[in-house]
């Protein structure tokens, strides 16, 4: 078995309790408590999951650990999960902290940052990222500065090209999100298995369903064009 996974090149052991083990909470780590963050920390949550959201405001993050809500983005929804006993989001807002959450195994970060911003900050901190670590990037856009999608500019940033990556696609909206409307995503991988591990995080069989694909690339492209089809229909509107 072992010589099995050698030759796969990945340890899939690791990542077997999130099938086999109902009592198993998978721990996932939120970069970015703007409003798709805390969207996505409360999807997260509310399958059960250990939560965890980084910010660097240390008042926001007493805030959410305190009355659990956010009190600069989408400040009137609760983010306390009922239906989950034991299920909360925890906040965070040192670097010191983020390394001590992402230092356990089989963590998996939903980044949630700004796509102008999401390349220089993984760059800045690419020694806090473990190389095994699954990033789901949600920042949709080409990054500007190198006409690159999102993760090339990702890996590169990170000097690393096995870095394991997915991509979450809606269209979604934050606020429905929290409202509990329906909602439907994708979550793209060159290995399914890592787009599974997505979806068993976010899709809670009531209001998120998450579909998967392993085509990273086709996904990243449309979620491009839905923000073209979106402007467009703005500009359109208010002329």
């Amino acid at each position: 078995m072992k010589s099995q996974r050698a030759a796969l090149g990945i340890d899939l052991a690791r990542y077997i309790p999130l099938w086999q083990n109902k009592q198993y909470k998978q721990k996932v780590v939120v970069l970015g408590a703007g409003s798709f963050g805390t969207a996505m920390a409360y999807a997260a949550a509310q399958g059960g999951n250990d939560v965890i959201i980084y910010m660097r405001d240390a008042n926001q993050c007493a805030t959410i650990n305190k009355e659990h809500r956010n009190p600069k983005y989408l400040s009137e929804f609760s983010l306390y999960v009922e239906d989950r006993s034991g299920s909360e989001i925890r906040g965070i807002c040192t670097l010191k902290e983020l390394k001590e959450e992402l230092s356990t195994p089989g963590v998996v970060i939903l980044h949630a940052l700004p796509c102008q911003l999401t390349p220089p900050w993984f760059k800045e901190h690419a020694d806090l990222i473990p190389h095994d670590t699954l990033i789901c990037c949600t920042a949709k856009g080409l990054y500007l500065e190198t006409n690159q999608l999102m993760g090339h500019a990702i890996l590169d940033s990170l000097d690393r090209a096995d870095q394991p990556l997915a991509f979450l696609s809606g269209p979604s909206f934050a606020e429905e999100i929290m409202k509990g409307y329906p909602t439907t995503l994708v979550a793209a991988s060159n290995d399914l298995f890592q787009a599974v591990r997505v979806k068993k995080i976010l899709s809670n069989f009531k209001t998120i369903r998450v579909f998967t694909s392993d085509d990273p690339v086709g996904v990243q492209v449309s979620g491009i064009c839905v923000m073209l089809i979106v402007l467009s229909y703005l500009i359109s509107i208010h002329e």
